[in-house]
């Protein structure tokens, strides 16, 4: 893992014990000493590379999903020309008006784009769909 990467880690790991309003020391002592403050700080400062199966129970003490302690790249644009342009101005917007870090923005623009996912790929039916079951 790339010091860069580790780095970009560790933001993500603090953005979101942050957002769980917990310090360090919380977390040690409600992980029963399983995450030590000092070592859970070195990850977060991208100065020690957190292992896989360490994340994995990271992850379940904070109640979220691997991929939210991983951080994401910025989106890519739509391939269709639409105005994806104009849409990520103003999603870039939205999130300078609310005062988020850049973790922060990048777990919200994780959230988001795994909810756009699911509605393009149509994961429920449609209205006329459903009505077309009950006739």
């Amino acid at each position: 893992m790339s010091a860069e990467y580790s780095k970009r880690v560790g933001e993500t790991l603090r953005a979101v014990r942050r957002a769980k309003k917990m310090s360090l020391q919380e977390v040690e002592g409600l992980s029963n000493q399983e995450f030590k403050a000092s070592v859970l700080g070195a990850y977060e400062r991208g100065e020690r590379a957190i292992s896989v199966p360490r994340l994995w129970r990271l992850s379940h003490f904070y109640g979220v999903l691997v991929t939210e302690l991983l951080p994401v790249d910025e989106p890519a644009h739509a391939e269709d020309g639409g105005d994806s342009d104009e849409t990520d101005l103003r999603f870039g917007d939205l999130l300078e008006s609310l005062g988020l870090s850049h973790s922060e923005a990048q777990i919200l623009r994780r959230v988001v784009a795994r909810v756009g996912a699911a509605l393009e790929a149509g994961s429920g039916p449609s209205p006329d769909e459903s009505d077309q079951g009950s006739r």
